[in-house]
């Protein structure tokens, strides 16, 4: 046999046994099941901006405020500010929690207020650093994103 022979036959077995053999680093995991996301990846503070439209007040909204997450499902706007229809609202400090989250294993998630209704949807960003949101109550229409300004390891409220 050949040397060229050899060396093909040596490839191919190799190929065979590397298929059928599970050898570490010769299988690719399209899906790992050991990564993901969960409520734990929105832990700390975010500053955050929305902007849309609000059908029942018929104008344009737009908000920036700082949004306190715990890591464990707890959340609320801690401070804010923004304009409604032309009218603007100064800075305003909100009372914590005012309301709550659920982040799924595949970084998808919904905020919701304090009655518990489903306010936004949500998607996270670069294991927790960011996240981009959009309204699903009928009259108002939002889309906005935050970022992380600090991770907490103790939540501390004012």
């Amino acid at each position: 046999m050949s040397k060229f022979g050899k060396y093909l036959l040596l490839a191919t077995g190799f190929v065979f046994f590397a298929t059928f053999a599970r050898i570490p680093g010769s299988i690719i995991n399209v899906h790992a099941q050991d990564h993901g996301c969960s409520v734990a990846s929105l832990k700390g503070k975010y500053a955050f901006h929305l902007t849309g439209v609000n059908n029942e007040l018929g104008g344009p909204i737009a908000e920036i405020g700082i949004d306190l997450f715990n890591g464990e499902g707890t959340r609320g706007v801690i401070r804010k500010t923004g304009s409604q229809n032309g009218e603007i609202v100064d800075w305003t400090d909100i009372q914590w929690p005012s309301g709550s989250y659920k982040v799924y294993p595949d970084c998808t998630g919904s905020f919701f207020d304090a009655a518990g209704t489903n306010a936004q949807n949500v998607i996270v960003l670069d294991g927790g650093k960011r996240f981009s949101v959009v309204g699903v109550l009928a009259a108002t229409i939002i889309s906005g994103e935050g970022v992380r300004l600090e991770e907490e390891k103790e939540l501390t409220v004012r």
